[in-house]
């Protein structure tokens, strides 16, 4: 019986193998190994939790260093100040400070969104005592640096600058000049402990 002739291109070689089936077959393996291993990796993890102790990656969490709440710390004006017993709730555009100062306070200038980075920390060489120290983002450093050389020109107590977190006053220093860098020290017979919770309080 006579043989089918063989197409030309073939001619005297067999024909080569499709190579496009095995592309696919060895990037599938691959990932196929790789999802077995991460699910490999995922049970260890998961059953490492469930053994009563702390897996390796769940340390304790790092501290914020930041407002989590911008609407937590606010920077207002101080138009009035009377001391004496402070109301519960204050009225309306005021707040009081732990010593019973009732402040009436103008609009908010500056909050939490423009506050980078919060810490307690201590004087150097510790003669000043402890103190939360804020600093701002540069668009809060230009705002901040506008809002004291304003305040610097009032009277008393106009010339106080009121930082308000969680609607108490924690401090209205009196301001004498416009306040470059975007460093502000909150500071006033803070103890570590006590440094530490109003930093703590204005991360949230």
């Amino acid at each position: 019986m006579t043989q089918p002739p063989v197409p030309p291109q073939y001619q005297g070689f067999p024909p080569p193998a499709p190579r496009r089936t095995w592309v696919p077959l060895v990037v599938v393996g691959g990932l196929l190994l790789v999802l077995v291993a991460v699910v490999a990796t995922g049970l260890v993890l998961f059953l490492n939790r469930d053994d009563g102790k702390p897996a390796a990656h769940s340390s304790t969490p790092t501290a914020r260093t930041k407002p989590s709440d911008p609407a937590a710390v606010e920077f207002r004006r101080v138009l009035t100040a009377k001391p004496g017993t402070c109301p519960t709730p204050a009225p309306s555009g005021t707040a009081c400070d732990d010593k019973g100062t009732r402040y009436t306070l103008g609009k908010v200038e500056l909050d939490g969104s423009n506050v980078s980075e919060v810490k307690a920390a201590i004087q150097e060489n510790g003669a000043g005592g402890w103190y939360v120290g804020l600093t701002l983002d540069t668009e809060g450093a230009k705002l901040f640096e506008q809002l004291t050389a304003a305040v610097a020109q009032q009277q008393p107590p106009a010339n106080q600058l009121a930082i308000v977190v969680h609607g108490q006053v924690v401090a209205a220093p009196s301001v004498q000049s416009a306040i470059a860098g975007g460093k502000i020290e909150i500071s006033g017979s803070y103890t570590r402990d006590t440094a530490q919770e109003l930093a703590g309080r204005i991360t949230g």
